[in-house]
């Protein structure tokens, strides 16, 4: 939002706007007078009314300004919304403003196309137990930490946990080689700037999860991004020493609270309410994670954050079932999705599935062909299923394009003492 103290107004006029709530360019501009509303089609006007506790009713009564006056003022309004094109731009702009998340590793990268994840969206990471989920987060979450030319996004994470305590072990090991791998190319990289760049909170059921959302993390992001000028006129970032802008938002997982709540009717009951009672849970479900979403994707949006969820899977039990990989296809034991249904999927923004596959006598192999792991480590696999900036690994989805041995959009990947890193196939 922007005070309408950046125009310039006449202090009276500007005074009475301010009295009736009319503080910023965009409440001015979203208010509609009596007298044009009147005189207009009722199709084309609306009477819109800035949402801060007062009635049209009282915006009119106290408004008090002539014609001239307010005319004044919308022109001005717009003036400024159209020299600092606040409420518009063109693909280039958005595109030059847009920010990307390494993953740390250029084969994992070329898989998601090139840059890593894309900033302003939502970017699920999906997969069974103990694939490493887990430790792909744990690597974003000391990525985003590098300045912009490294890849990062030189801000502070926030990690939001549904099933536990904090890594904080794994992650020691994991920032010990993070701050070797990049002491020559970024000097002042800290192991305890670092640890103290995470937030951690913890979300044990639906409600505490749900006020997180809506209270907490807004109000923790918007804090840390506020920017004040010093003594001498110059602006700094108003936050705690050693602390950076919150820049990624990482919840693990998001169907965790929603799996253990979800109210399921007995097995063998006939009567109408328990159907009543299972339907009305699902549709309670749905909401919330439409407005989980809603306001994961606004705040992405204001702050250009990324925000990471991981999912969890279940089984498919169709009879032919469509694969979530190719390589299920040869496995018709092993069918599995993602959790949290269609709602979720059409929430977010991009998919990216991890594998686990031991490769035991008889297994058929994928149609990527990878070379099996010669010390007996289970074939560990990245694909991404759908994406606004690539092309997707499984075919039709929603990212386009069609997979290959060597496309982009699939690649493997191992588990070590530094992270995760990708396998480049031969």
């Amino acid at each position: 939002m922007t005070s309408i103290n950046v125009l310039d107004l006449p202090p009276s006029v500007q005074e009475t706007l301010i009295k009736v709530n009319l503080d910023t360019v965009e409440d001015l501009l979203l208010y509609t007078p009596p007298a044009i509303a009147d005189d207009g089609p009722s199709s084309r006007y609306k009477r819109h009314q800035p949402a801060k506790g007062t009635s049209i009713s009282n915006y009119d009564r106290l408004m008090g300004l002539t014609a001239d006056e307010i005319t004044l003022a919308y022109d001005q309004a717009s003036a400024y919304v159209f020299e600092t094109r606040i409420a518009y731009g063109t693909a280039l702009d958005l595109y030059q403003e847009e920010d990307w998340l390494t993953l740390g590793d250029d084969v994992l990268d070329r898989a998601l196309g090139g840059s890593g994840i894309m900033t302003r969206g939502i970017t699920e990471i999906a997969g069974e137990s103990a694939v490493g989920k887990t430790q792909f987060c744990l690597q974003l979450c000391l990525t985003a930490q590098l300045p912009k030319e490294c890849g990062g996004l030189d801000g502070s994470v926030v990690w939001l946990s549904t099933e536990g305590k904090f890594p904080y072990s794994r992650l020691e090991t994991m920032i010990h080689h993070f701050v070797t791998k990049y002491k020559d190319v970024v000097p002042d990289l800290d192991e305890d700037t670092i640890r103290n760049s995470i937030y951690f909170d913890s979300m044990a059921d639906q409600e505490t999860q749900l006020h997180i959302f809506n209270y907490q993390l807004p109000v923790l992001i918007q804090d840390s991004h506020i920017v004040v000028e010093d003594e001498d006129g110059n602006e700094s970032e108003h936050q705690e020493p050693l602390r950076k802008p919150i820049k990624l938002v990482i919840i693990d997982s998001i169907a965790n609270n929603f799996r253990s709540e979800l109210t399921v009717s007995p097995a063998g009951a006939e009567s109408n309410g328990g159907h009543d009672s299972f339907r009305s849970s699902i549709l309670q479900r749905s909401s919330e994670l439409c407005e989980i979403g809603q306001r994961l994707r606004t705040l992405a949006d204001q702050h250009g954050l990324a925000v990471v969820c991981v999912n969890q899977v279940t089984d498919v039990f169709e009879a032919d079932p469509p694969a979530l990989l190719p390589n299920m296809k040869s496995d018709p034991l092993n069918q599995k999705k993602p959790a949290l249904g269609l709602v979720w999927e059409n929430t977010v923004n991009a998919r990216i599935v991890l594998q686990r596959n031991r490769l035991g006598e008889g297994y058929d192999v994928d149609p990527y062909a990878a070379p099996a792991p010669s010390n007996g480590e289970p074939q560990r696999t990245l694909s991404v299923v759908f994406a606004p900036w690539t092309s997707n690994s499984v075919g039709g989805g929603r990212g386009g394009g069609s997979g290959g041995r060597e496309s982009v959009g699939h690649c493997y990947y191992r588990i070590d003492d530094a992270g995760v890193s990708g396998i480049v196939s031969e």
